[in-house]
């Protein structure tokens, strides 16, 4: 039986996650020398945000169509991941507030969060086999 959405190693999905990479990439090649705050660039923000957006959306669409030990696997990771970018956004913000150098977590958080859940499935999936 076919499940809805799109699975992870659907060659569709890992199309669509590409295109995706390359539109994120692409828009902000051609935003580094707009003006920050100039209506172009951001427009180019927006549509970095619409293909991040997508890629998530697709991603939660194509573990609805999991069996129950899958999505188990899947929420575990996903608490993990969830837990472990708490920690490390707060533990350097403690950094930050003790003279540690900034960081601009909104490049950071989807990357990290996905090694995260990445890693959490890894270890879930070899404890349920």
């Amino acid at each position: 039986m076919r499940r809805a959405g799109l699975d992870c190693r659907d060659p569709r999905f890992v199309g669509v996650a590409l295109v995706a990479a390359v539109v994120i990439a692409g828009a902000a090649w051609l935003g580094r020398e707009l003006p920050p705050g100039s209506p172009a660039r951001l427009g180019l923000a927006v549509v970095q945000a619409m293909a991040t957006t997508l890629v998530i959306v697709l991603t939660v669409w194509g573990m609805r169509g999991l069996d129950e030990l899958q999505r188990r696997i899947h929420l575990e990771a996903l608490a993990g991941a969830f837990a472990g970018t708490a920690i490390l956004v707060s533990g350097w913000g403690f950094l930050e507030i003790a003279g540690a150098p900034a960081v601009r977590w909104g490049l950071w958080i989807w990357p990290i969060m996905s090694v995260l859940w990445a890693t959490g499935l890894i270890v879930a999936r070899r404890r349920y086999r």
